[in-house]
């Protein structure tokens, strides 16, 4: 006899929350879903999936989704929403010109790819300027490293832990963050497996992270000098250790002599003291790279976002080329994309001193490149008069900028903000319009990262429940208001009679990919071409060469080597840290299941000096601001760091970061890292 109970079902998918897009099977019955687990025949990920992925289903039944269109504080019906917006949008165009309308587009529309693409073309046709995104405020430096060594932007290096004697990896932890530069799946069980065959692993990083933990060696230097020991290493290899054919063919023999002068001071016993490590562990290091020959080398957010992070970027370059290990075995390779080919197109390379363009009219000092301002000029734009209407697409600037008092002050004062989200947090309480989103169950995808991906095809998967309450796509919300702006958005398509899957079949279609093959593969993936070397110097790099010696970073790097002997660190500093549990400002577990809260983290050393205990309640100032949370006493971290997660609202990071002191020039970052700070009891 039928009870009526809707049955329990399986479906195959990928978790879209990181890069890493590891294979999961997602339990549904009805428009429940039940249970995520990974899925043990996905080819990259095997069954593995982090606790994040596995509280999928508590972040999609979340009690704060937002569930129906809002117009000024109040629900209202989509067209009613959508028709305010775009004479919005059209009456700040209209009245100041294009630049008066712009958009930022945050991390999470970075796993999104229909909602990206449409937003992207949607800035295109309105012809505005005022394009954000969070690049410019933890990846930047990534970016521009690469643009001026090797000419492109998006040359990303990927490690192969089958193919890989060494990775050293500078202010990353892959165990909690899958990585960075590299997309990695199940990373306890690969790094693992990586020594067991003979791999070695070395971390540089003032906590013992637990990626340290597993590693063979860990230098717990001083922040803010990773670029230092990336210096010396490269010095000492010019020396003895150097791919002598690989600088011959491909690096001009100026930009060598340039290092080898500039590098003379950076002896051995400067860099010790500088980075406050025993010698002799740096000499072990370097032991374990003339012995590899080749190497991989990650550079995370905990050196980019430091002051010195763009030359620590560069150098990280400079170490892959002398020692020969760029685009070849047993260094990194770089994967060809298939949604976004590199290969095969040979793409324009950058002039010397990168592609850079006036920057926002309230910010002159400020560089707009990558086809976006910098988001600390943000707030400047909106204070001046010049941005009046603003699309948010899956962030929060509150939780992200500097200076977040100020930034909501000007969020507030907005003609326009609209915000499309998929739960309610600070940001949708200031917001003018408010646009509910489909999560990642409720949508069909492809994933569109895929420069930093270990395998080199793609995957794809359906959406597993039906949207819930009056959710929408972000591709629909967009082509809806495009087609009030007369702007063709959707190439064509009616955003009423177009699915996710029509999308995605054309994209794939364009970058020449079988949309019916895709498809047909599912979650478990297609295969790409198989991992090739040497081609990136045939068809990427400027005439074959590495530009080694940018003048700008030679000009810094000078004056920070020049300062080596006489240097006079803060007795402490901030460092920024990865939660399992969070991505950026989105949590995927509740503290009551385990959640870790932002934590004011600190060494029992400083904790015995400051008079403080383990849950005392202290505030973290620094030049700019101060926050207020708990004290974690943790033995991991080495002696005058302080650790605090980024994103957190109530313990804010960004209150101690300023928009304009210490703002790289070439990269518009702010400093998030190395900022020194006092701690206090409350």
């Amino acid at each position: 006899m039928s009870t009526g109970a809707r049955p329990v079902e399986e479906h195959l998918s990928f978790c879209r929350i990181c890069a890493a897009a590891c294979g999961i099977v997602v339990t549904t019955q009805g428009d429940r879903v039940l249970e995520v687990r990974g899925d043990p025949g996905h080819p990259v990920s095997r069954g593995y999936t982090c606790p994040k992925g596995r509280a999928i289903p508590a972040f999609h039944h979340r009690p704060d989704r937002l569930d129906a269109p809002r117009l000024r504080g109040a629900e209202a019906p989509w067209d009613v929403v959508l028709d305010d917006l775009a004479a919005g949008i059209a009456a700040a165009r209209d009245d100041h010109g294009p630049d008066a309308v712009g958009a930022y587009l945050a991390t999470g529309l970075a796993y999104d790819l229909n909602g990206w693409m449409t937003a992207e073309r949607f800035l295109g046709l309105l012809r505005t300027k005022q394009r954000y995104t969070p690049a410019t405020i933890d990846n930047a430096a990534i970016l521009r490293a690469a643009e001026l060594v090797t000419g492109q932007m998006q040359l990303s290096t990927v490690w192969d832990p089958e193919d890989s004697r060494l990775l050293v990896v500078f202010g990353s932890n892959p165990v909690v963050s899958h990585g960075y530069g590299t997309a990695l799946s199940d990373p306890i069980a690969r790094i693992r497996e990586f020594r067991r065959a003979g791999g070695e692993l070395w971390v540089c990083d003032p906590i013992r992270t637990e990626t340290a933990a597993l590693a063979d060696g860990h230098l717990a230097i001083r922040p803010g000098t990773d670029h230092l020991v990336l210096a010396w290493l490269v010095r000492e290899l010019l020396t003895d250790g150097a791919d002598d054919a690989e600088l011959a063919a491909h690096a001009d023999a100026a930009d060598v002599a340039t290092l080898r002068t500039l590098l003379d001071r950076c002896t051995r016993d400067r860099v010790a003291r500088a980075a406050d490590v025993d010698g002799a562990a740096l000499d072990a290091l370097l032991v374990a790279v003339r012995s590899a020959g080749r190497l991989a080398c990650f550079v995370g957010t905990g050196v980019v976002m430091n002051p010195h992070g763009l030359v620590a970027a560069w150098l990280r370059w400079v170490l892959l080329a002398v020692t020969g290990s760029f685009d070849r075995p047993g260094g990194m390779r770089v994967n060809p994309g298939l949604l976004m080919p590199l290969r095969g197109r040979r793409p324009k390379p950058s002039p010397p001193e990168g592609w850079t363009e006036p920057g926002p009219a309230s910010r002159p000092d400020l560089p707009r490149w990558a086809g976006q301002y910098p988001c600390v000029g943000m707030v400047d734009e909106i204070e001046a008069g010049n941005l009046r209407a603003l699309v948010v697409l899956g962030g929060n600037p509150l939780a992200a900028f500097p200076d977040p008092d100020r930034t909501a002050r000007a969020l507030a004062s907005l003609d326009v903000l609209a915000v499309a989200d998929v739960v309610d947090h600070e940001l949708t309480a200031l917001a003018t319009h408010v646009l509910p989103a489909t999560a990642q169950m409720e949508r069909a995808d492809l994933p569109m990262i895929e420069g930093v991906a270990l395998a080199t095809g793609t995957q794809c998967t359906d959406a597993v429940v039906a949207p819930g309450a009056q959710r929408r796509a972000v591709w629909w919300m967009l082509g809806q208001i495009g087609r009030r702006l007369d702007l063709d958005v959707l190439d064509g398509l009616d955003p009423d009679a177009t699915g996710d899957r029509e999308l995605l079949a054309r994209l794939l279609a364009r970058a020449g990919a079988d949309p019916e093959a895709v498809f047909a593969a599912g979650p478990r993936g297609i295969d790409g071409p198989a991992p090739e070397f040497g081609w990136v110097h045939d068809e990427v790099l400027p005439d074959g060469r590495f530009r080694l010696a940018p003048a700008a970073l030679v000009e810094r790097l000078a004056t920070d080597l020049g300062a080596l002997d006489h240097r006079d660190p803060p007795a402490t500093v901030l460092v920024p840290r990865r939660q399992l549990r969070s991505m950026n400002s989105a949590r995927y577990e509740s503290s009551a299941r385990g959640e870790d809260p932002p934590w004011v983290r600190c060494s029992p050393i400083d904790a015995r000096a400051w008079g403080l205990a383990d849950g005392d309640a202290v505030e973290v100032t620094s030049a700019h601001g101060a926050l207020v949370g708990a004290l974690r006493v943790d033995d991991r971290l080495r002696a005058g760091v302080v650790s605090v997660t980024h994103g957190w609202i109530d313990t804010n990071v960004s209150r101690l970061a300023s928009t304009v002191d210490t703002v790289d020039p070439l990269t518009g970052m702010p400093c998030l890292a190395a900022i020194p700070v006092s701690v206090r009891p409350v």
